[in-house]
């Protein structure tokens, strides 16, 4: 997915926290009980925002600070804050491995690979 995009950056807003809900509900509508669900994207938000509380509070958990990585943008990316990129699934259990990919760099944001 790609999260709403705001000149003003990262932060909470109505229409995230509103577009993180449906992101959820798309979600339960396209999955059975006993799947894996993966959500990935640019969500354009920080890590301890709104729309990353909504979908951990479904029972997702986030891999990327989870895991410790340090962020998921690189040099290419010139403005502050250094995550825009989250991974996040309902079953831990079910990672094989997941990274963050820092080299080589091919956009200004880092990209995420989940083995399951």
């Amino acid at each position: 997915m790609h999260g709403l995009r705001d000149l003003n950056g990262n932060m909470d807003t109505p229409e995230r926290s509103e577009q993180a809900q449906r992101l959820l509900d798309l979600s339960r509508q396209l999955s059975e009980p006993e799947d894996v669900v993966v959500v990935c994207g640019d969500f354009n938000v920080e890590p301890h925002s709104k729309t990353l509380r909504i979908l951990a509070d479904a029972g997702l958990s986030e891999l990327v600070t989870g895991r410790g990585f340090a962020g998921t943008r690189n040099s290419h990316y010139k403005k502050r804050g250094k995550f825009a990129d989250y991974m996040l699934i309902n079953n831990v259990d079910a990672v094989q491995r997941f990274d963050v990919v820092y080299d080589p760099e091919v956009s200004d944001h880092c990209p995420l690979v989940l083995a399951l």
